[in-house]
C-alpha cells in the first residue's frame, strides 16, 4: 500500500517546504496530493495559468522519493470567476445563493462553469500528464459534500425538465407513473414540473415544515442529481484523459454522505477512492466502510485520499479526540489488508488559518514530531514488511451484503420510524455482527455477480425492479442462499407501492406473504423465539407479521410452539414429544398458487421465528423455504444486537460459510486474504487491552501454530494481540 499525506505547498516559501519534506522521509511517505483548494494560485486570471510554485513542489518532492498526486482545484472557484460569472453560484432548496468565501459555491450543471472547469483540468493534464513524478490526478474534492448536491438554480430546473421529459416521453406517462391524480398534482407539461423543497442530504435545511410532496419526483430528483455530478466530474475527466494514461479518480464520502450512487460515478473513473474519519479514540473501527469500497469496482483495490490523522479542532462543532497510542497504525494495516491500496493522512501540519485551522494533522502547528509522526513511521515500516504478502493475496469472502441507493434514498424521502431506523446503519449492524463472528462479507450492489458467494444478505431492499427479482430466485434455485426481510420489495422504480402482496414478486421464492405492519416505538417490542438461532430476541425498527404463501398450510419440520394459551398457528407445531390430542393427524402437504412455476427440489416455507408475547402471541415473524437446490430465509423485524448475530451464524452454517478458526467477539475482526497459494489471516483487537484467542476446536486439523508476519514469532494457538493491536 502507498502511503502518505494530504500537503498544501501554496501555504508555505520554499524554507518551508524542505524542512516538512525532510519530516516526511522520515515519516515514511510515499506520496502526496495536493492542488485541491489552489484554483486562484493556479489561474490567478482568466486563461493565465501558474504552475511554478507547483512545479516546484513536485520538484522538491519528487528528489526526496515521493510521488504527486494532483487534483483539480474546481472546489473553490476563485473571486474573478464568481464576479465575472455570479451565474454559476450554487443555490440551496430554500433559494438561498451560497456566496464567494467559502468552497463548494458552485452549479455543477451550470454550463458557464464546466466549460472553465474544463481548461483548468486541460491546463493540468498538459502540464503533468506525462510527467513521470506525478503518479495520478484527482477530480475536485469531496463532490456534493457540505449540502451542495442538490442545486435549486434557474439552470438546474431547466435541466431537471429535460431531463425528465427524455426519460418519460410524455407528460401523461409521468401522470401515470408517478400517480400524480393524488392531491390534484396532474401536470400539462414538463414546464409546470418544479424542482422539490424537501431536502435528504445531510446538514440541509428543509424550507418549508410540514410540506409533503410527491415521492417519485423526489426520487427523480436524487438520480438526476447524481448523474448531473457524474457528468460534471466526467467533463473533467476527459479533459484530463487527453493529456495522461495516469489513473484519474475523485474522493467520495463515506458510502453515501453526499448521496451520489456511487456505483455508477466511478465507473468511469480509473479507481474507486473516498475519505474516512472514523473515531480512533473508542472501539472498533467498523470495516463496512472497506467492504462497501471494495464492491465499487467489483472487488478491485481502492484508495483512500483522506484519512484521519489525530484529534483537536474540527471545520465545525464540538472537535475530535486524539487517537488511542497504536489506534492510528491498526487502522491504516486494517484498511491495507480489506484492500485499500493507497492512503493518505489528512493533513501533514495542521493550518493556521482559514476554515480549517488548527485542524488535525500528523504534525501540530508548530511542526515538532510527537507521538502521531513516530506512529506514521512505524506504521511506514509496518507497511514494507507486510508488501510482499499483501501483494500475493486479496480479501475473500464467501458472503455479500447488497447495497442500493435508489432504497437509500427512497428511506430518506419517505422514513420508516426515523431516526430508530437507517438503511445504512442496518447494513452495516449486519457486516458487524458477522465480523465479530469471524465471518467476512462483501458489500456489493443489485448488479453485482453473486455466483461466487455461499450467503447473499439484502437487507430492507425497498426498491426493487423484476430483474432484480429473478436474478434472486435464479441465485437460490441454482443453490446459493439468500437472507432478506421487512420492508423487501415494497415498491417500484418509480417509488410507487406495489398493490400485490408483499414482498411483491417475491412471495414464491420465500413461500410467506406479509399479512400486517407496523413501526416498532419504546414499549411496543415483541419477543420473538428463533428456532434457527436457539435463542429469543427482541423486535426492533419495523414488524411484519407473515402468513403462507401457499393455498394449503405446511406445518412439518418445525419444532415450535406458541406460548400456553395461544393459538396455535399455521407452520408450527409443538416441540418434540408434545402429547396432542387422540386422532391428530399432521396437515397435507402445500401446493403452489395456481400459475405459479417453482423449481425442482422447492420446498413449503417453514416458520422458524414466533412471536411470543402480546396479542402477536403464537405469530410468525421469520421463515426459511427450500426454493430449488438453494434456502431463502424471511426476517419480518430488526433483532437486537446478540439475537442478530447468532441468527447470521446459524444461516451462515446452514449456507456452508467458513468462520475465523478463533472465538472471536465484541471488538475483534479477523480479515481472510487468500491467494497464490497462500493463505493469511489478521487479526485486530480494538480494546484498550491485551486478549489471547483460542482456536474455536480442538481437532487436530484445526490446530496448528501462528507465526506473525510482522515479527516473524512463532505464537501458538493462543499468541496475545495487544491492545489496539493486531497479528
Amino acid at each position: 500500500m502507498i502511503y502518505g499525506v494530504s500537503w498544501y505547498p501554496e501555504h508555505r516559501e520554499r524554507a518551508q517546504m524542505e524542512a516538512e519534506i525532510d519530516l516526511m522521509v522520515q515519516a515514511g511517505v510515499q506520496a502526496v496530493r495536493m492542488g485541491e483548494f489552489a484554483w486562484c494560485r493556479l489561474e490567478p486570471c482568466e486563461g493565465v495559468f501558474h504552475f511554478e510554485w507547483l512545479d516546484e513542489a513536485v520538484d522538491l518532492l519528487a528528489n526526496a522519493g515521493i510521488q504527486s498526486i494532483v487534483c483539480t482545484p474546481t472546489a473553490c472557484p476563485p473571486a474573478w470567476l464568481v464576479m465575472r460569472h455570479p451565474e454559476i453560484l450554487y443555490v440551496d432548496n430554500r433559494g438561498v445563493t451560497r456566496p464567494f468565501g467559502g468552497r463548494r459555491h458552485y452549479c455543477y450543471t451550470n454550463e458557464t462553469y464546466r466549460r472553465h472547469c474544463a481548461r483548468i483540468a486541460s491546463a493540468i493534464g498538459a502540464r503533468y500528464g506525462r510527467d513521470p513524478r506525478v503518479m495520478a490526478f484527482q477530480i475536485d474534492n469531496e463532490p456534493a459534500q457540505e449540502a451542495t448536491g442538490r442545486c435549486h438554480c434557474s439552470a438546474c430546473e431547466a435541466a431537471f425538465r429535460t431531463w425528465l421529459a427524455a426519460r418519460y416521453g410524455s407528460v401523461a406517462e409521468l401522470n401515470r407513473r408517478w400517480g400524480t391524480i393524488f392531491w390534484s398534482q396532474e401536470y400539462d407539461g414538463f414546464d409546470q414540473i418544479g424542482l422539490p423543497v424537501n431536502p435528504i442530504e445531510p446538514d440541509a435545511m428543509p424550507a418549508i415544515r410540514a410540506y409533503y410532496e410527491n415521492p417519485s419526483l423526489r426520487l427523480e430528483y436524487e438520480r438526476f442529481c447524481s448523474e448531473s455530478q457524474h457528468v460534471f466530474q466526467n467533463v473533467q475527466r476527459d479533459a484530463l484523459k487527453a493529456h495522461t494514461d495516469k489513473p484519474v479518480t475523485t474522493n467520495g464520502t463515506g458510502v453515501a454522505t453526499n448521496s451520489i450512487d456511487y456505483y455508477i460515478s466511478f465507473a468511469d473513473l480509473d479507481v474507486y477512492a473516498f475519505d474516512a474519519y472514523p473515531s480512533l479514540r473508542d472501539g472498533r473501527i467498523s470495516a463496512f466502510m472497506h467492504a462497501h469500497a471494495r464492491g465499487v469496482k467489483a472487488g478491485a483495490p481502492y484508495w483512500l485520499l483522506e484519512f484521519v490523522s489525530g484529534g483537536g479542532h474540527r471545520l465545525s462543532g464540538s472537535g475530535r479526540l486524539q487517537p488511542f497510542p497504536g489506534a492510528m497504525r491498526q487502522s491504516v494495516l486494517q484498511a491495507a489488508v480489506h484492500g485499500c491500496e493507497l492512503l493518505l493522512h489528512f493533513q501533514f501540519r495542521t493550518f493556521p488559518m482559514g476554515a480549517e485551522q488548527l485542524n488535525y494533522a500528523i504534525l501540530d502547528q508548530d511542526g515538532i514530531p510527537r507521538r502521531r509522526f513516530h506512529e506514521m513511521r512505524r506504521t511506514a515500516d509496518d507497511l514494507v514488511r507486510l508488501a510482499d504478502l499483501l501483494d500475493r493475496t486479496a480479501p475473500a469472502n464467501e458472503v455479500a451484503i447488497l447495497f442500493d441507493y435508489d432504497t437509500h434514498w427512497a428511506l430518506r424521502i419517505k422514513p420508516v420510524n426515523e431516526p430508530a431506523f437507517d438503511y445504512i446503519d442496518w447494513c452495516g449492524r449486519i457486516h458487524d455482527r458477522l465480523a465479530e463472528a469471524g465471518i467476512g462479507a462483501d458489500v456489493v450492489p443489485f448488479s453485482a455477480d453473486l455466483s461466487g458467494y455461499r450467503l447473499v444478505i439484502a437487507p430492507s431492499p425497498f426498491v426493487m425492479d423484476e430483474a432484480v427479482k429473478t436474478r434472486l430466485k435464479t441465485y437460490v434455485a441454482g443453490g446459493g442462499h439468500l437472507l432478506s426481510g421487512f420492508l423487501a420489495a415494497a415498491k417500484n422504480p418509480d417509488n410507487l407501492g406495489f398493490q400485490t402482496s408483499l414482498p411483491c414478486g417475491l412471495t414464491d421464492l420465500f413461500g410467506v406473504r406479509v399479512a400486517e405492519v407496523e413501526p416498532v416505538f419504546a414499549g411496543t417490542e415483541t419477543r420473538i423465539a428463533l428456532k434457527t438461532a436457539g435463542c429469543d430476541a427482541t423486535s426492533r425498527w419495523w414488524l411484519e407479521m407473515l402468513e403462507p404463501e401457499t393455498e394449503v398450510v405446511h406445518v412439518a419440520n418445525s419444532t415450535l410452539s406458541p406460548p400456553d394459551g395461544a393459538p396455535q398457528t399455521a407452520g408450527t407445531k409443538p416441540p418434540a414429544g408434545t402429547e396432542l390430542p387422540a386422532g391428530t393427524e399432521p396437515p397435507e402437504g402445500t401446493k403452489p398458487l395456481a400459475g405459479t412455476e417453482l423449481p425442482a427440489g422447492t420446498e413449503p416455507a417453514v416458520f422458524t421465528g414466533i412471536c411470543l408475547d402480546t396479542f402477536r402471541a403464537g405469530l410468525p415473524v421469520l421463515s426459511e423455504r427450500r426454493y430449488g437446490r438453494g434456502l431463502a430465509a424471511y426476517l419480518g423485524t430488526g433483532l437486537d444486537d446478540a439475537a442478530l448475530q447468532a441468527w447470521l451464524v446459524a444461516m451462515a452454517d446452514k449456507a456452508g460459510v467458513h468462520a475465523a478458526p478463533w472465538r472471536l467477539g465484541p471488538d475483534l475482526e479477523a480479515v481472510h486474504r487468500t491467494g497464490n497459494g497462500r493463505e493469511a489471516w489478521f487479526l485486530f483487537n480494538f480494546r484498550k487491552e491485551a486478549v489471547c484467542l483460542e482456536i474455536a476446536t480442538t481437532t487436530a486439523e484445526q490446530a496448528f501454530d501462528q507465526v506473525d508476519a510482522l515479527t516473524g514469532e512463532r505464537i501458538g494457538n493462543t499468541g496475545p494481540i495487544p491492545a489496539n493491536g493486531l497479528r
